[in-house]
């Protein structure tokens, strides 16, 4: 698996090279145990007890011509069969399979007059839409913006003025087209404009803002708008934030446990929470910060049918204020599990920690397991959202024997060791391999 995302990467220098060269070496090292095991079968089961494969002979030239010709990911044919699949072999699978030329070229016509006419309509809405709302008195930026991305079935319209050429592209990005993906909705575009906006008309604290390069967007309606302390540990670990802040101020890079100074009667300024279940994390390219990939949602939700335990996921935070991820990869940062999303004046949220298990070098993935107190209660803490930085996935450690109550929805609260999954997604891949 390293062998394959590491050949894959648009930019690759010497160092990648070795890396490169090791994860093949460190296979053929070890093929043989794979022979002993009976693990390499047939597609009838029957055991092979070769490596008569023409592909890895092929992985033997794969550094040398990449330092002669560049990387491999130029010569992808990726774009040209996906052509040939849109424009040819769907046409033609809506033909009647006879004199396929001037049905293809009919249908090709056709879908593009659609799309024009989707297009025309899609832009004259989105300019209706901004003449409307600029003749308000006072606009609300989210009656502008659909910033609540947790609704899958479309993104909502920026308050763009459409007689200003430079806003012309905005609008065509977020036209939909036939027979198309929808467009990604760029939040550190929307968090621009919202800092941009005079005071008084957005909402504050802000629900999209952009820290580094991690975007962040938070719905404008919480999920539940006036709720009591429902966590044991939730009352004092506020009540030691905000001594915390108020003794090393607002910039403060909060860690996550030691011992609990506040006790569970400590008195705050209010009594009531608002609480988000989920937060939307979007990130550039780790080759290049031009590229915004898709948002990406941090579920942090009560139990319910069928999360019958919750359905909290785990992220990385900034634990070091000299760190940047994913720059400096996995130094200065931490594992954790994100319970309960909070606004007091601005967006905080209460975490669980992991920690790493040191283990010998030849496991190729992190081991992390539940940080707990002498007592066995898990490590938790509030920090703001600000230190949020990206999506993890984890796989339980079974061991000998999997417990017979894990299911795909409580396996976070039944294994007490879990394997970052640094394969999960090719982007994450290169700073959780650093």
């Amino acid at each position: 698996m390293d062998f394959r995302y590491l050949v894959q990467s648009p930019v690759i220098d010497d160092i990648q090279l070795t890396r490169i060269s090791t994860a093949l070496e460190e296979f053929h090292a070890n093929k043989d145990a794979i022979i002993d095991g009976g693990f390499r079968r047939g597609q009838r089961g029957g055991v092979i007890e070769n490596w008569y494969i023409p592909k890895l002979e092929l992985m033997q030239s794969i550094v040398p011509s990449i330092r002669n010709t560049g990387v491999s990911l130029q010569w992808t044919a990726d774009t040209t069969e996906h052509t040939h699949i849109t424009e040819i072999k769907d046409p033609a699978r809506s033909s009647n399979n006879n004199n396929y030329d001037p049905q293809i070229c009919r249908h090709l016509d056709r879908t593009d007059k659609c799309r024009r006419f989707d297009l025309a309509m899609s832009l004259l809405n989105n300019m209706t839409d901004s003449k409307r709302q600029g003749s308000d008195d006072v606009g609300d930026v989210n009656d502008n913006v659909d910033l609540d991305a947790d609704d899958d079935h479309g993104d909502g319209d920026v308050d763009f003025d459409a007689d200003v050429d430079h806003d012309i592209p905005n609008l065509l990005a977020m036209s939909k087209y036939p027979g198309h993906s929808r467009p990604t909705t760029n939040y550190f575009e929307i968090a621009k404009v919202l800092q941009h906006r005079e005071a008084g008309t957005v909402p504050v604290p802000l629900h999209s803002f952009v820290i580094e390069r991690t975007a962040f967007h938070l719905a404008y309606d919480p999920s539940i708008r006036n709720i009591s302390f429902g966590l044991p540990d939730l009352r004092p670990a506020i009540a030691d934030f905000l001594r915390r802040e108020d003794t090393h101020g607002r910039d403060h890079i909060h860690t996550i446990g030691g011992a609990r100074r506040a006790g569970p009667t400590t008195p705050l300024p209010f009594d009531k929470l608002q609480v988000w279940f989920k937060l939307r994390l979007q990130d550039t390219d780790f080759h290049d910060i031009s590229i915004i990939r898709p948002a990406q949602t941090l579920n942090c939700a009560p139990p319910s049918d069928p999360w019958t335990s919750g359905q909290y996921d785990t992220a990385i935070i900034n634990n070091e204020a000299r760190c940047v991820w994913p720059t400096d990869g996995l130094h200065g940062m931490l594992f954790l599990h994100c319970t309960e999303y909070l606004l007091i004046d601005r967006f905080l949220v209460y975490v669980h920690r992991f920690d790493i298990v040191p283990q010998s070098s030849v496991q190729q993935l992190h081991l992390l397991k539940q940080a707990k107190h002498s007592n066995g209660t898990r490590v938790g803490d509030i920090v703001p959202v600000t230190q949020l930085r990206a999506l993890v996935n984890l796989v339980p450690r079974f061991g000998a024997s999997a417990d017979n109550r894990l299911t795909p929805y409580n396996s976070m609260e039944h294994a007490s060791q879990f394997w970052l999954n640094k394969y999960w997604d090719k982007n994450s891949y290169f700073p959780l391999s650093m």
